[in-house]
C-alpha cells in the first residue's frame, strides 16, 4: 500500500481469489437458461472479480471509521441535551479493536437470462492505537494520526476466497476528515 493516499478496503485483499469462478458457475447454472449453456466461465470469473474489487476499491479508513460512530466514548455527542448539534470536540479513543462486516453485491447477466445477483460477505477487524476524533456534534467530522492493523477475509456464502489477509501496522495519514461527515447515531 502507498502510505502518500488513504488505503483502501481492496488493499487488504490478495492479487487472485481462490474458487471465485467455481462459486459463480455454481451460482449462475441454478437458472437452467444458463446452466445449459457453453460459456467461457475464466471471462465470467474474471469479470465478476473485476467488479468486486471496483466495489471494493473505498476508503478504508472511512468504512472503519463508521464502526467508530457507535463507540460509547462517543454517544453523549448524539444527545442535543449534552452536547448541542455544532458542539465541537476532540475524543481520544485509545486503544481499541472494531470489527466490520460488508456485503458488496455484484448483478450479472448472462444473454436474455435474468439478472442474478451475487452476494459477498468481508470481514474486517481492526486495532487501532493513539487515535483522535474531531466531532462537531452529532457528527465525527475527522482525526488524527494513530496506527491501525487490520486484517481482511472474503467469502461467498460460507466459502472463504482466500486466507485471511493482514496489513503491516498503517500509521494513518496526520490529519483527516470525512467529505460527509459520519453521524453519531443516538443511544437507544
Amino acid at each position: 500500500m502507498d502510505e502518500l493516499r488513504r488505503p483502501t478496503v481492496g488493499d487488504l485483499l490478495p492479487e487472485r481469489f481462490e474458487g471465485l469462478e467455481d462459486r459463480v458457475k455454481e451460482r449462475l447454472c441454478e437458472d437452467p437458461e444458463v446452466g445449459g449453456n457453453k460459456l467461457a466461465w475464466d471471462l465470467i470469473g474474471s469479470e465478476v472479480e473485476g467488479a468486486l474489487r471496483s466495489v471494493l476499491d473505498c476508503d478504508l479508513i472511512e468504512t472503519l471509521a463508521k464502526a467508530w460512530t457507535t463507540a460509547r466514548a462517543l454517544q453523549d455527542y448524539a444527545d442535543p441535551a449534552k452536547h448541542p448539534p455544532g458542539d465541537a470536540a476532540v475524543v481520544h479513543l485509545g486503544e481499541r479493536e472494531v470489527e466490520r462486516e460488508l456485503h458488496p453485491m455484484v448483478a450479472v447477466t448472462i444473454g436474455q437470462c435474468e439478472c442474478m445477483e451475487l452476494r459477498f460477505t468481508l470481514c474486517l477487524a481492526a486495532k487501532f492505537s493513539g487515535l483522535a476524533l474531531t466531532i462537531r456534534a452529532p457528527y465525527i467530522t475527522g482525526g488524527s494520526a494513530g496506527d491501525l492493523q487490520v486484517s481482511a477475509q472474503l467469502k461467498y456464502g460460507e466459502v472463504a476466497l482466500h486466507k485471511p489477509q493482514e496489513s503491516r501496522k498503517l500509521v494513518l495519514p496526520g490529519r483527516f476528515g470525512f467529505s460527509v461527515p459520519l453521524e453519531i447515531p443516538r443511544p437507544n
